[in-house]
């Protein structure tokens, strides 16, 4: 009798490990299938690390300068460009928003923004007209030379682009399909906290803040949002991964049962 509860045990064992290991294999195909058909577009958070020390641009009144050497306080820095008819407008738009909200920080005194353009054809003609835009959707005053707005050539938007872990494709004549995302850097170029989105709330950026004011690096979720949602280039926007996070939830429980049932084999009451 006993030698049969083991046997049945030992095939019930067998069957759940061939289950796991077929879920485990199905979550992986569909989790490389979703990071190969999109591994070019993407962030890589790089928090902790610095910004390219080298990688100068041009600011909206023609002036040359070192992005790293001047970031002497809490900066926001928006990866945009300048030409985007889909979601830069709404994160400038976001961003002037959520700016115009902030009551605990002030800028200038507190922090800074940049808007970046990762595009080499925008100019600070450009860049100058979208700034005068953008700060007067604030709807309060905020001193202009606390957001700037630069442009660079392809060089050093590569080098500011691969320090932050920004992946962005061109899309030919339709502009680029990229992450869309805010990121606070402490003074010095030390990345402190990713924000991704296109709405924003005051106490999550007045932390980000206080974060970079003290060089604290700070939590994200990213990693756990981004194995549940996936960039997809064509339909520009965030998808579901239905079929990996099915497996993942799957995977999780038979192993969970595999392990009761181990358990409950060892406390098997005729086994010494």
């Amino acid at each position: 009798m006993l030698s049969d509860c083991r046997r049945s045990t030992r095939e019930m064992q067998k069957i759940f490990f061939m289950v796991l290991c077929s879920l485990i294999m199905t979550a992986s195909a569909s989790g490389h299938e979703t990071t190969a058909t999109r591994a070019d577009i993407g962030i890589d958070e790089k928090l902790g690390q610095y910004l390219a020390a080298d990688a100068t641009f041009v600011d909206e009144n023609g002036q040359r300068l070192n992005l790293r050497d001047t970031i002497d306080k809490p900066t926001i820095i928006a990866p945009v460009y300048l030409s985007c008819m889909h979601v830069c407008p709404m994160l400038l738009n976001g961003l002037a928003d959520v700016l115009g909200k902030l009551e605990l920080i002030k800028p200038g005194r507190d922090f800074q923004v940049v808007a970046l353009s990762f595009d080499d054809k925008d100019t600070p003609a450009v860049a100058s007209d979208k700034k005068r835009n953008y700060i007067k959707s604030i709807g309060r005053p905020f001193p202009e030379n606390t957001w700037k707005f630069l442009t660079g050539d392809e060089a050093d938007i590569q080098k500011f682009t691969s320090s932050i872990g920004f992946r962005f494709q061109s899309d030919g004549h339709e502009g680029f399909s990229h992450p869309v995302t805010l990121v606070v850097v402490a003074p010095g170029g030390k990345i402190v906290r990713y924000i991704e989105g296109v709405s924003f709330l005051p106490f999550e950026v007045t932390m980000a803040v206080t974060e970079a004011s003290e060089g604290r690096v700070g939590f994200s979720a990213r990693k756990v949002l981004m194995y549940c949602f996936s960039y997809d280039p064509l339909q520009k926007s965030y998808v579901f991964n239905i079929l990996k996070v099915t497996g993942a939830v799957m995977v999780l429980f038979v192993g969970s049962f595999l392990i009761y049932l181990l358990r409950t084999t060892r406390k098997h009451p005729g086994e010494r």
